[in-house]
């Protein structure tokens, strides 16, 4: 299973979780959260490494952690529309 931890870094403006177990070699996401125009923005900044490297990282990982973001951003606007 994967295993993770959170690290307070600035709450509540940023964090990190890191992967402790799992399929990524290395695995450091860091959270941003900043006020903008009576909003919030969120920010990521993603840090990984597989086992194979670049040619596994390229084939079969990039295009899924595309995916997954692409989805939680599209879901984060869903969510949180902006008011006007």
């Amino acid at each position: 299973g994967v295993q993770t931890c959170a690290l307070p870094i600035y709450p509540p403006f940023e964090f990190v979780d890191e992967q402790l177990k799992g399929p990524y070699r290395k695995w450091h996401h860091r959270h941003t959260f900043v006020e903008r125009d009576g909003g919030t923005e969120v920010g990521d900044e993603v840090t990984y490494d597989v086992l194979g490297g670049a040619l596994i990282r390229h084939l079969f990982v990039k295009g899924d952690l595309e995916k997954i973001f692409a989805f939680r951003e599209q879901t984060l606007k869903q969510r949180f529309v902006a008011r006007p």
